[in-house]
């Protein structure tokens, strides 16, 4: 059956149950209704729900994710010739059946997490947050953001441990990471007209007992006092 059968019989599914809570349990979600062209499907694939993954599990795996009782996000994961994944086409999908929305391709890598969605500055509201690859520590995510329509649209990007290392401080995403076997930082953004800003980054060396403000941008628009920062953290528990 081609993806544009597999996702009728998705919304069919849903539809008929009256309700996505319902539907959760009894349907996976389908395709997306178009891939790219150039492309290659993933082989990796299989239709499943991203968030129902175990840890380490699902990486790379095409999957969806439900955004509310309306829409749901497919991530369509593509392979080189050697069979690993190497981007990524995101589809915004209503459970009414409409496909809302197609990205380009994005670059990927094999990573070891899944997408998420998860309200990164404690405004209520969802972000969807993307690994794109992965060093010996930190990975780099893709975080979208609803705008103004309503679907996701691409906020910038964040470097840390894992998406639920990502917090939610006083209105900013704290994104912590390791620098070496001793330095730490914890960068700050914030949502602005462009997308994700950096507030701040704030280096802490173990092995000194020690922080410092590597790098600030409106800290006072923010309500932080920058001497303040540092010297909690010093005074932290080591």
């Amino acid at each position: 059956m081609n993806t544009f059968g597999k996702l009728t019989l998705l919304v069919a599914a849903v539809l008929a149950l009256g309700a996505c809570d319902t539907a959760r349990d009894a349907v996976m979600p389908a395709a997306h209704a178009e891939k790219t062209p150039q492309a290659e499907a993933s082989e990796r694939g299989g239709d499943a729900w991203c968030d129902e993954f175990a840890d380490g599990e699902g990486a790379s795996t095409d999957c969806a994710l439900r955004v509310d009782d309306r829409r749901f996000v497919y991530l369509d994961y593509l392979t080189d010739e050697d069979g690993y994944a190497s981007q990524l086409v995101l589809t915004q999908h209503s459970f009414a059946g409409d496909l809302l929305a197609t990205s380009e391709a994005i670059d990927v890598e094999p990573v070891y997490g899944v997408a998420a969605l998860r309200d990164l500055d404690g405004d209520g509201a969802v972000e969807l947050v993307i690994p794109l690859f992965a060093g010996n520590v930190n990975t780099v995510f893709a975080v979208w953001r609803e705008d103004a329509t309503g679907l996701f649209a691409p906020a910038g990007e964040l470097s840390s441990y894992g998406i639920d290392s990502l917090e939610a401080r006083d209105g900013l995403v704290i994104a912590p990471s390791r620098g070496s076997a001793v330095t730490y930082y914890e960068t700050a953004s914030r949502f602005g007209p462009d997308g994700l800003e950096t507030v701040y980054e704030l280096e802490m060396d173990y092995s000194q007992r020690a922080c410092q403000l590597t790098y600030t941008a409106g800290l006072e628009d923010a309500g932080i006092d920058g001497d303040a920062l540092v010297t909690a953290c010093e005074d932290r528990e080591w």
